[in-house]
């Protein structure tokens, strides 16, 4: 019996990782054609996957699109991912990585519509206190809460410094955030806090970030663009 249950033991850790791999492949693939604004491949990933990646497909197709100047097609894909976070954060409440990319959506649903900013941002900012409560050191949820600081006017809330923070607390937490099933971002936080720092007048650091997220994703246009531009 004992001989049994170990090599259950076993098979079940094997299942396992193969099971963390595979997630986190998935993951890769679509922030692959996301830094390429390659819509086709993502529409391909999207049909493929399910739950959590097919949502983060879906938010990368919005992106990637109004970035391609197809605005239309990018509140279309923006409010699927909306829908099925929501469906996802109902089936599960406590479920940090859920609940910071639905704070994602809902931001990037106002970026898309301003006019919906007053319902979104409310629904943003709550999304993202929950998620941080349940995971303090996430690194996405630190991600979020920087992109949200450094668009949110100050008169409601937003602001440079803490956007600058935030996204040096990320940073820091990505290091140890290898594999973990959600891992994207990274290069994306690198390439922000270059923009702070671009904005704040010292675009020799700018650059030094924008090239650290190339190192982190040799493909990755955005840093490549801003890189090139200045």
């Amino acid at each position: 019996m004992k001989t049994m249950m170990k090599v259950c033991g076993i098979a079940l850790t094997i299942l396992a990782s193969s099971n963390t791999f595979a997630g986190q492949y998935e993951i890769d693939q679509i922030e692959h054609a996301a830094s390429k604004l390659d819509l086709t491949e993502l529409k391909t990933i999207a049909e493929q996957v399910q739950g959590y990646d097919q949502a983060l497909a879906y938010y990368r197709l919005a992106l990637s699109s109004n970035l391609s100047g197809e605005s239309d097609p990018a509140i279309k894909w923006n409010d699927k991912a909306i829908s099925l976070l929501e469906a996802l954060d109902e089936a599960q409440p406590n479920d940090a990585e859920v609940k910071t990319l639905l704070a994602q959506v809902y931001g990037y649903k106002i970026a898309l519509q301003p006019m919906k900013g007053m319902f979104y941002g409310s629904k943003s900012n709550a999304m993202l206190a929950d998620a941080k409560a349940l995971s303090p050191n996430n690194p996405r949820a630190y991600l979020v809460q920087g992109i949200s600081k450094l668009n949110t006017p100050a008169i409601f809330g937003g602001s440079v410094t803490e956007a600058t923070e935030a996204f040096n607390n990320a940073i820091t937490a990505y290091e140890s955030d290898v594999n973990s099933n959600y891992h994207w971002g990274y290069a994306e936080t690198y390439t922000w806090r270059g923009l702070v720092k671009m904005q704040s007048g010292d675009l020799a650091q700018a650059k030094q970030d924008w090239q650290l997220a190339l190192n982190i994703n040799p493909d990755y246009g955005w840093a490549k663009t801003l890189l090139s531009q200045h």
